[in-house]
């Protein structure tokens, strides 16, 4: 598991952070772009099922994920915040943003999230 720490999820806004450890790390010490991708998309889904009011008859997931790197990071704690800027009936839109510490943006991400009937 990533260790990822969950402190808000709703439909308007989502926060997540992790503290970096040798789990997030590739093998040149930076961390992973898949985990900075994996955060992304789980505070999107999570929003979108809140936002969905988590109904047992919805699958809610991951469509497509593009995040881009800006910073690399190598130790320290990384927090996240997402707002979605499309909230339509099959699908949300939204962008996420990672931090460091000192309040640089080390990654951003689009996340899409397919909302679809659950098959019997």
């Amino acid at each position: 598991m990533l260790a990822f720490e969950f402190p808000l999820l709703s439909a308007d806004r989502v926060h997540g952070r992790f503290t970096i450890d040798d789990r997030h790390l590739q093998p040149e010490g930076l961390v992973h772009g898949g985990v900075y991708a994996a955060l992304a998309e789980a505070l999107a889904s999570e929003g979108t099922a809140e936002g969905v009011g988590r109904d047992p008859a919805l699958v809610v997931t991951g469509m497509s994920n593009y995040t881009s790197f800006l910073r690399p990071m190598t130790a320290g704690t990384i927090e996240a915040e997402g707002e979605p800027f499309h909230r339509g009936r099959t699908t949300w839109v939204w962008d996420v943003r990672c931090r460091d510490e000192r309040e640089r943006l080390c990654a951003v991400s689009r996340v899409t999230i397919a909302i679809r009937p659950r098959r019997a």
